[in-house]
């Protein structure tokens, strides 16, 4: 279903956006070379699986390890290539003129932000595994399930919050 009546104006992108994209896309890439450098180190089996504790409770072969970084190299650019398009987005609000900006700017701002913690997450994810594959120690705890949920939940909220306010 196109979208009409939606303004087609693109915010311009603050010092944080630019900040948030960076992290995104140099985690992105970091993951990619932490593989490459660490790939002939891998044993056959890696874990590929965490419980909620972080502890690996599943293994499998090596190459598995090259899933998080083409994930994220999906997800990331699609993240930072949809905000470019910010009147394609489903709102909780009507987008007029006089709201467009302000409204197009906070759903940049979310996808910036999702971008980023995506590819911080998958990368350290990546580097759990080989740290584990090799016999060191786990990063991932307890912990990490709250900070995922709250990574990928918070930004929402805060976003829902912004748009309501900014009608």
């Amino acid at each position: 279903m196109a979208r009409t009546g939606h303004p087609k104006i693109r915010p311009p992108r603050k010092l944080g956006d630019r900040i948030f994209e960076s992290i995104a896309v140099g985690a992105l890439v970091f993951g990619f070379i932490l593989v490459i450098w660490r790939w002939g180190t891998l044993p056959n089996s890696i874990p590929i699986h965490f419980n909620a504790k972080g502890d690996a409770d599943g293994f499998g072969p090596k190459w598995m390890i090259w899933l998080s970084p083409i994930i994220s190299v999906v997800m990331v650019p699609l993240m930072l290539w949809l905000r470019r398009f910010p009147w394609l987005s489903n709102v909780p609000i009507r987008i007029t003129e006089e709201n467009a900006e302000y409204q197009y700017g906070l759903i940049v701002r979310l996808l910036s932000l999702l971008a980023c913690f995506v590819s911080l997450l998958l990368l350290v994810l990546v580097h759990d595994t080989i740290s584990i594959a090799g016999g060191g120690s786990s990063l991932l705890g307890w912990w990490i399930m709250p900070i995922f949920l709250s990574g990928l939940i918070g930004p929402i909220i805060w976003y829902l919050f912004a748009t309501l306010r900014g009608r």
